[in-house]
């Protein structure tokens, strides 16, 4: 196993406050938190709050990270993104593709990011449309003094190994990726930490698999994509074949 940590210049993309849920959800603008924050207690975080003049505000928040794949070659087998949890549990969090930065890392996190995400269809349910990354979280199972483990889909495993870039949006699962105004006045947040955090220890990172090549040559004619077995081991476990490789 490898572990790949994510660019120092992840952070927090964040609505405007809103007096309808909708605005503040599809929020095309946004603001952006310090990128060199340690550590945020909304990571990811919806909000609903009553309003002076009566109704309500919202807002919502999205982080986002990237991580240099291009040095990964061959076929990821595994891989799991690994997020240190910080001060706040009581909201849920889904990781999905997302295409801040530049779309491949090349540019800074900017406010029109926070619907950055692949697949992203305003005033409408993500669930069907993004490109999920690993599963959602849900309330009060996010540890705050441990790693949470997204256990990655086949599309980050494919992103990992065929693209230079890997995006990750991480955002509330019951309210926002599934398009639910908050019901409860309050605040749903679930804290992290950032690659900017002193050290490595609690840093976002996915720790990956690369499957070993194996035997991949013709044998007497026969193509290698045609040999499943060489006396009865697998292709993938034969490295060499007496002695010669």
């Amino acid at each position: 196993m490898a572990d790949l940590y994510g660019n120092a210049s992840d952070g927090i993309v964040y609505s405007s406050t809103e007096s309808v849920w909708a605005n503040a959800r599809d929020d095309s603008s946004g603001f952006v938190t310090a990128t060199s924050d340690s550590a945020n207690a909304s990571f990811t975080a919806v909000s609903k709050f009553s309003s002076r003049g009566g109704g309500s505000t919202y807002r919502v928040y999205r982080s986002f990270i990237w991580f240099d794949t291009s040095g990964i070659t061959g076929t990821v087998s595994a891989a799991t993104i690994k997020v240190y949890g910080f001060s706040a549990n009581d909201g849920s969090v889904i990781a999905v593709k997302g295409t801040a930065f530049g779309g491949d890392g090349s540019a800074s996190l900017a406010a029109g990011d926070l619907d950055a995400i692949t697949g992203y269809s305003a005033g409408s349910s993500l669930a069907g449309n993004a490109t999920t990354y690993g599963p959602q979280i849900l309330t009060s199972s996010w540890s705050t003094s441990g790693y949470n483990d997204f256990t990655g889909t086949s599309d980050l495993r494919a992103d990992m190994q065929n693209n230079d870039a890997v995006i990750i949006c991480f955002m509330d699962y019951t309210n926002d990726y599934l398009n639910s105004a908050p019901g409860s006045t309050g605040a749903l947040n679930c804290g992290a930490y950032y690659t900017d955090n002193t050290g490595t220890s609690k840093d976002p990172y996915i720790e990956y698999t690369v499957a070993a090549a194996g035997y991949g040559d013709t044998v007497i004619g026969v193509a290698p994509a045609n040999i499943a077995t060489v006396k009865g081991v697998a292709t993938a476990n034969v490295e060499t074949v007496i002695g010669v490789d």
